[in-house]
């Protein structure tokens, strides 16, 4: 390579390279650029990368030259302390002064008019100059990889959920994100709900390394590579607070049961609103993940997603993070049971499917061809909507001896669900479809068997030969429970199928397999829907949270109140002072709420 002054390099019949005074280049950076302007006939320029930090310039631009992508995106000009300017295009629209900011911008332009192309040298780094301002999908991706090759990834997880009482969900966050703070490869920010359970906040509180945030602060501290949610998305405005706080969005969709299923809603047109929201939500993320194939398949049949958006990483079945904060300690219902009786416990919510009335027409049948003596014992929260209780209380009025046979305990804490799995002798779960099913491992984990149905998710993480519901046949069901409960070889038999099945499904394994999702996500291109939605749609920022949580799909505001409401807003005399006092309201209504907060 010549070093000559610029008249004279536009005089030579060769490419040139433009060096401002001071940058320094490493070891292979005119090999990358060379590389980079014949990858194209149609390439005008190629710009390196400009890098800030003088310490370890030399091995950070030779780990980004070995880990590029080499997509060499396009740029709207040639910019920066090294510009590579072909022959042929000096040929075509004339040659230019860079000396001179606006000779060089009209030679850019030329360029571009004669269908040339500007591109970045995504593997060759220079030490100077100011950072790339263009913000392009191709570019940010080539940055992504630029920054992962250089530090950990990071990753922002969706944890607002852990607000409530612990179910499946929130346990499945939890240990999603102390399996990945446990396996260093990335880095972990959790963003909060405003306030915290306790559960979670101990189980946090012990994950060195974590970076928590709240929600609220969240858009303006937190941009990762990628934002995980672990669950589904239940509300519109999550779709714009999910896009604020990373370049990547990956879903974690566990089932479709709410989808298919409109008695779980107030009414038709709330239902039609969690679907046309399901729908956007999975056709919007980078990537899906599910938490068995039944679900997947099941997403793909309803044309939600395309399979290669998509993974299945099973949950583990081992809880690491979550530790019961007391030992196990019956609750209130407990002294309800007798010291010796025999006790079946049927764990989780009074959903529809997860059908509570088989397990009673299990006990009926106990009851009346084998006289059993022992207790049905339910665990779980009341739902508001699709409870299996009108049909429960009809049966139990009807059958004094069943009714009299049963304990509702109705929500419990982790101490007392774990005393009831210890006192119990069979654990129930004739749920009819699930996404993934952890109750059997529960069980087992405290030697306990358990009765489930073949089918869905379970068959793929248990075997069916170990499934004792003969569906939907209580007096056949009743039958192998009564093995179950007395028959010791049974018991052994089960136990030593689920521990069999539980080895490999780990959160460790499933963390490995999220993280390596993570940068083929990252290093994959975006998908049009969501660069669309990310530059104009919902996930723009246009359209504020609060507002999408108002009238996206699904969202809280009836849609036959919009126009209403949008009439009284444009009134020149009504609008101002309604809305002026709604406002007023709401800040003394948050004004008290945080009082009775504090006094608690």
């Amino acid at each position: 390579m010549q070093v000559l002054d610029v008249r004279e390099a536009f005089a030579t019949p060769a490419d040139v390279v433009l060096l401002a005074s001071g940058c320094v280049m490493a070891e292979g950076w005119l090999e990358g650029l060379t590389d980079a302007a014949a990858s194209d006939s149609r390439i005008a320029t190629v710009s390196a990368l400009p890098f800030a930090a003088a310490d370890g310039f030399d091995e950070a631009a030779a780990n980004v030259r070995a880990h590029s992508l080499r997509l060499r995106p396009r740029l709207e000009r040639a910019f920066g302390p090294c510009i590579y300017v072909r022959r042929s295009a000096l040929e075509l629209v004339g040659p230019f002064d860079p000396t001179d900011g606006a000779d060089a911008a009209r030679f850019y332009r030329r360029c571009i008019e004669s269908s040339l192309l500007h591109v970045l040298a995504d593997d060759v780094l220079v030490l100077g100059g100011a950072p790339l301002a263009e913000d392009s999908a191709p570019i940010r991706r080539s940055l992504s990889r630029v920054r992962r090759t250089l530090s950990r990834p990071s990753v922002a997880i969706d944890a607002r959920i852990l607000s409530r009482r612990m179910t499946g969900t929130e346990l499945q966050v939890l240990e999603v994100i102390a399996a990945l703070a446990r396996s260093e490869r990335v880095r972990v920010t959790a963003v909060m709900p405003e306030v915290i359970a306790p559960y979670a906040a101990r189980a946090l509180d012990a994950l060195p390394g974590l970076d928590r945030v709240r929600a609220s602060e969240a858009p303006g501290i937190v941009r990762a590579d990628l934002v995980h949610r672990p669950y589904q998305v239940g509300n519109p405005g999550d779709l714009a607070l999910l896009a604020s706080l990373g370049e990547r969005l990956v879903l974690t969709n566990q089932d479709l049961i709410s989808y298919h299923n409109p008695s779980y809603f107030e009414d038709g047109e709330a239902w039609q609103g969690y679907r046309r929201l399901t729908r956007l939500a999975l056709t919007i993320a980078d990537h899906v993940v599910f938490v068995s194939a039944h679900g997947r398949d099941d997403a793909i049949v309803e044309d939600l997603v395309e399979p290669g958006r998509t993974s299945v990483v099973h949950n583990g079945v081992e809880h690491v993070a979550v530790v019961a904060a007391a030992p196990p300690a019956p609750g209130p219902a407990a002294s309800r049971l007798p010291g010796e009786a025999e006790v079946i416990l049927c764990l989780g919510t009074d959903y529809r499917h997860k059908n509570r009335v088989f397990a009673l027409r299990t006990l009926e049948a106990l009851q009346r061809r084998h006289n059993w003596r022992g207790h049905l014992v339910f665990a779980g929260p009341n739902v508001d909507r699709g409870s299996s209780r009108p049909q429960e209380a009809e049966m139990l009025a009807g059958d004094p001896r069943l009714a009299s046979a049963v304990i509702d305990c109705g929500a419990v804490s982790e101490a007392e669900k774990a005393w009831l799995l210890r006192r119990a002798r069979l654990v129930a779960y004739p749920t009819t479809y699930e996404g993934f099913g952890l109750v059997p491992f529960e069980a087992a984990a405290q030697r306990v068997p358990c009765l489930w149905a073949p089918g869905t998710s379970l068959s793929e993480v248990l075997p069916d030969s170990a499934a004792e519901i003969v569906p939907w046949s209580a007096e056949l069901t009743a039958e192998r429970a009564l093995a179950l409960l007395r028959n010791e070889r049974a018991r052994d038999r089960q136990l030593a199928l689920i521990r069999e099945a539980a080895h490999g499904l780990t959160w460790d394994a499933a963390a490995a397999a999220l993280v390596d999702l993570y940068c083929a996500v990252c290093d994959g291109p975006a998908t049009p829907a969501t660069v669309l939605e990310r530059g104009h749609g919902v996930m723009s920022g246009a359209i504020s949270e609060d507002a999408m949580r108002l009238v996206g799909p699904g969202g809280a505001l009836a849609r036959d109140m919009e126009r209403a409401l949008l009439a009284l807003a444009m009134h020149p005399r009504l609008g101002a002072p309604v809305f002026g006092a709604i406002k007023l309201g709401y800040r003394a209504s948050f004004r008290a709420r945080r009082w009775r907060r504090g006094r608690t």
